[in-house]
């Protein structure tokens, strides 16, 4: 029988020369983080839907013919899964985002641009594209308003 080996010595904490200074909040309301959190247990697609948002009207130039399809898509959703028009009109819906008049407009231009039967020709289906994407920007700019007591997220 060999002998057992012996476990190598545990080496001494490591102790950082200059400590490093605590982590400032990115936000600092507490229902900031709650509405966050509320979003993210839903499922809500804030972080896709801002991408593709961007995608349309972040560089000034209309997506490529090859991309209106899967923009489409993933505004309107499928059968199956619900796209982000429909998720950020729940989200509206459920948080009470906002004024309730302008509240109650911007989900019935959301509703009606989900409605409309999507358009089969490349301009007509690139202003219908357009559609969906204003009412998603104006949908997350509802739920996520810009507020000057929050900080930026620090990089």
């Amino acid at each position: 029988m060999a002998p057992a080996a012996k476990a190598p010595p545990t080496p001494p904490p490591m102790r950082l020369a200059t400590p490093v200074p605590p982590v400032t909040p990115w936000t600092r309301r507490r229902e900031d983080l709650e509405r966050i959190v509320v979003m993210l247990r839903a499922g809500l697609p804030v972080d896709r839907a801002f991408d593709d948002v961007a995608a349309f009207f972040g560089d000034g130039a209309d997506p490529a013919e090859d991309d209106i399809p899967v923009l489409l898509e993933r505004f309107r959703g499928t059968g199956e899964v619900p796209g982000h028009l429909a998720a950020l009109v729940d989200a509206v819906t459920e948080r009470q985002s906002g004024e309730p008049e302008v509240r109650a407009r911007l989900i019935a231009r959301a509703n009606d641009a989900l409605k409309s039967p999507a358009p089969s020709d490349g301009m007509t289906r690139l202003g219908h594209l357009r559609r969906l994407a204003l009412a998603a920007q104006d949908l997350l700019e509802l739920l996520l308003p810009d507020d000057e007591e929050a900080t930026s997220c620090p990089v």
